[in-house]
């Protein structure tokens, strides 16, 4: 039997092309209202069990919504945001403000004092204290935005450009599989600051690096399962995945 889906709000019908079948969602061409129909799914199958979610790889089960990161699924695309201000290290902020606070005075006093030879030689801690300072001020300021439709998956850093962290953009039918990996990003004390990275991988083998830097693994895992549900990819295992 076939049921005709309509407008709760005007009553009008909805045309198939504005029906999300994997969202349970709806967009009313005449009104503009967005809706779920799950409940109408239930009654029209009412003995069918509730869809539970798709079970992952290594029995990871359903993850999260991890803090500092927000998610707006719609018909017609996927909107995830990251902040990096509650991932910053404190041993960076530490280390910035103590270089900077020996490096930038002595500098201005040998400038006027017209000492240009030792600024000279110190433009290699200058330059060391301008990338800290640009890095902290990047990481506490910006946000990262995923943009996900059937046609391109866009990775964007706002407002400054983070180092290393270029922003990404590929289409999403040359996706075969999402995967979050481990990696050291640096050492403190001879101990290794562990961070993960999303990556995909494309159809044609080649690893595509969408985010890195992530504090946990939950982060990226959430992220990567968000997109695989709404591009309807099936999440198979990757050598390097954790």
């Amino acid at each position: 039997m076939q049921e005709k889906l309509s407008c709760p709000e005007c009553r009008s019908p909805v045309a198939a092309d504005q029906i999300n079948i994997n969202l349970l969602l709806a967009k009313c061409s005449k009104c503009g209202m967005v809706f779920s129909f799950e409940d109408r799914v239930a009654a029209v199958v009412p003995s069918a069990p509730a869809m539970p979610p798709r079970p992952r790889v290594k029995d990871r089960g359903y993850i999260p919504m991890p803090p500092g990161i927000e998610a707006q699924a719609m018909l017609s695309e996927l909107n995830i945001q990251i902040r990096w201000r509650n991932r910053v290290q404190g041993f960076l902020v530490f280390f910035t403000i103590l270089w900077n606070i020996f490096v930038f005075p002595f500098a201005i006093f040998a400038f006027l004092i017209g000492e240009l030879q030792i600024l000279l030689f110190m433009s290699l801690h200058l330059s060391v204290g301008v990338w800290l300072l640009y890095t902290l001020v990047a990481n506490l300021v910006n946000k990262t935005t995923i943009q996900a439709t059937n046609q391109k998956l866009i990775v964007e850093h706002a407002p400054l450009p983070i180092p290393f962290r270029g922003n990404q953009e590929a289409d999403t039918r040359d996706i075969r599989q999402l995967y979050v990996e481990e990696y050291v990003a640096s050492t403190t004390n001879g101990r290794p600051n562990i961070r993960y990275a999303l990556s995909a991988r494309m159809h044609s083998g080649q690893r595509l690096e969408l985010i890195k830097g992530l504090k946990n693994p939950e982060e990226g895992l959430y992220i990567e399962q968000q997109i695989e549900r709404f591009l309807d990819i099936e999440d198979q295992a990757e050598a390097k995945e954790i």
